[in-house]
């Protein structure tokens, strides 16, 4: 019998996720801002009509 796997692997990637409450004023155009900010390598997903999580994913840190 072989010993078990020490070592854990992920089986998805890691990302960051910040929800957006556009019922506060000038919500909507920050999370497009910031969209627009990390371009390919982030996603906006809908949770509801009023809040939105922008997706980002891992290795694309922005340049300062």
């Amino acid at each position: 019998m072989d010993a078990p796997i020490e070592e854990s692997y992920r089986s998805t990637e890691e990302r960051t996720l910040t929800v957006f409450d556009v019922r506060i004023p000038g919500m909507a155009e920050r999370l497009h801002r910031e969209r627009a900010a990390w371009a390919e390598y982030a996603d906006i997903e809908a949770i509801d009509h009023n809040h939105y999580v922008l997706v980002i994913r891992p290795g694309s840190a922005r340049g300062a």
